[in-house]
């Protein structure tokens, strides 16, 4: 077996375990640190995007500086990732959410969500699914069965 190939399945299953052993408090302080990673790929925090990150802190009840400390930071991302599919989708969710909050997706955050879902285990197609659904619809309306039939698609 190739070297690179074998670290790698022992990092994936190495990281899933510790997940499984953090706090809530330092799960959601991973989840948000990859939100404000997708607002930093294009090299400006719009104010919709802030908006965002300020409620996403407020429903995981984190300090809001957090924001400004991962925004300052550097862009290294060696994060911890859930081994539930539950979770996973959890931060996909709120990935997708990020990147349509300042109601523009580029490419350079499109490629950061290709990147990031891959390494949450989530296919290609699903990924390019749930891009174009984000495209066609703003922020406050995409809706929830739309990204349902996604899932079911790709979990048959």
């Amino acid at each position: 077996m190739n070297h690179t190939i074998f670290t790698a399945l022992i990092n994936k299953n190495y990281s899933f375990m510790i997940w499984d052993i953090l706090s809530q408090e330092e799960k959601n302080t991973v989840l948000l640190k990859l939100m404000v990673h997708v607002t930093k790929a294009d090299n400006t925090l719009q104010e919709g995007e802030f908006a965002y990150l300020l409620q996403l802190c407020k429903q995981l009840r984190l300090d809001p500086e957090l924001i400004r400390k991962f925004i300052v930071e550097s862009n290294d991302l060696n994060e911890i990732l859930p081994s539930s599919e539950q979770e996973r989708m959890q931060i996909l969710y709120h990935l997708l959410f990020t990147m349509k909050s300042d109601n523009a997706i580029n490419n350079v955050e499109e490629k950061l969500v290709y990147q990031l879902a891959f390494k949450l285990g989530f296919s290609e197609d699903m990924t390019r699914d749930f891009i174009t659904l984000m495209h066609q619809y703003t922020i406050d309306t995409v809706p929830l069965n739309s990204m349902l039939d996604i899932i079911r698609k790709h979990n048959n």
